[in-house]
């Protein structure tokens, strides 16, 4: 026997769900990670552009701890002492003694250009440059925790 189903009943199980989500944003805005930020738009309005299937991203993962490690440093009255990396083998080795891992601009601009001429930090290179770097050492630090 098939099951049936109120075509009422969904729009209003949809509609709670909408309603659910719009809460949840408005309660991650108000966090104090983003208390001071003015949007021009609402938590509706994203809910509203946001489509049915949830998505997860690595990076949102890895800025949540940031945020984190951030936060316990200016409680403790500690910094995050870093280096630049440029390779994986660097990033492996400084995973273990570190919290934070820069990624500078100037290091990409001298080193791992697509035109392979090394400069000055003038961002007068390719605009993809820095987060292509970032993508390589975050492959390489997944393929690590394997």
């Amino acid at each position: 026997m098939a099951a049936s189903f109120s075509v009422p009943s969904m729009i209003m199980e949809e509609e709670g769900r909408f309603e659910a989500e719009v809460a949840e944003v408005q309660t991650w805005w108000s966090s104090e990670r983003f208390k001071l930020t003015r949007r021009p738009y609402t938590a509706r309005d994203v809910v509203a552009l946001r489509g049915h299937l949830k998505q997860g991203y690595a990076s949102n993962e890895m800025a949540k701890k940031l945020w984190r490690t951030l936060k316990s440093h200016q409680a403790n009255g500690t910094a995050s002492r870093t280096f630049g990396a440029l390779d994986p083998v660097q990033v492996t080795m400084m995973a273990k003694h570190l919290d934070t891992i820069y990624v500078s601009g100037w290091q990409c601009s001298s080193t791992h250009t697509s035109t392979n001429e090394p400069g000055p930090d003038l961002a007068d290179y390719p605009y993809d440059t820095v987060p292509n770097k970032v993508e390589h050492l975050f492959f390489a630090q997944q393929y690590h925790d394997r």
